[in-house]
């Protein structure tokens, strides 16, 4: 790899404008010794020190001395967190109930195409069109067991019916 990016790059500037090498296509020709000075990617890695540095600079209060502050801040934090694992009774980042619900009771709701494992969070009020809602209820009278008495109970009836209005439609007298 580290000799064949110079011959490709060489190819390419034949084929491409000049304007389409800058410098990081120039970086192509370095990786492979960073790889092999470095070893694995993990030792290379820059985004957990960037984002440690990012939360010791928002800690900094004073430009004039911002070690001073940082590690004053940093004191401030690790006394705040001692302490705020041995309050039981107040709640504090460690001890607080997640965002995302986990165990939810799946036993919640009266029918079974209801029970999903999901508690939904926001509002309740949500209107649909007029399509959507004749999916929905199709969708939960094929899939929903306790629906089914229903269905054997009023599919009669509804065959009576449609046979009385063929009867009717024809001008026949019932």
């Amino acid at each position: 790899m580290k000799s064949e990016i110079p011959i490709v790059l060489c190819k390419l500037e034949k084929i491409f404008p000049p304007a389409l090498f800058d410098v990081m296509v120039h970086l192509a020709v370095h990786l492979p010794d960073e790889a092999i000075l470095r070893g694995p990617v993990q030792y290379g890695w820059m985004y957990p020190v960037e984002r440690r540095l990012y939360t010791l600079k928002h800690s900094v209060r004073n430009m004039a001395r911002p070690e001073g502050s940082i590690a004053e801040a940093y004191v401030a934090n690790e006394c705040l967190l001692a302490c705020s694992r041995y309050f039981d009774d107040l709640e504090t980042r460690h001890n607080r109930e997640g965002r995302n619900r986990e165990r939810v009771d799946l036993t919640v709701g009266d029918i079974s195409v209801f029970q999903h494992g999901f508690d939904f969070l926001g509002t309740s009020k949500i209107t649909y069109l007029e399509h959507d809602h004749n999916k929905m209820v199709c969708y939960v009278l094929n899939n929903c067991e306790e629906v089914v008495p229903y269905i054997e109970y009023v599919i009669p009836y509804m065959c009576l019916l449609q046979f009385l209005y063929y009867l009717l439609s024809f001008g026949c007298n019932v």
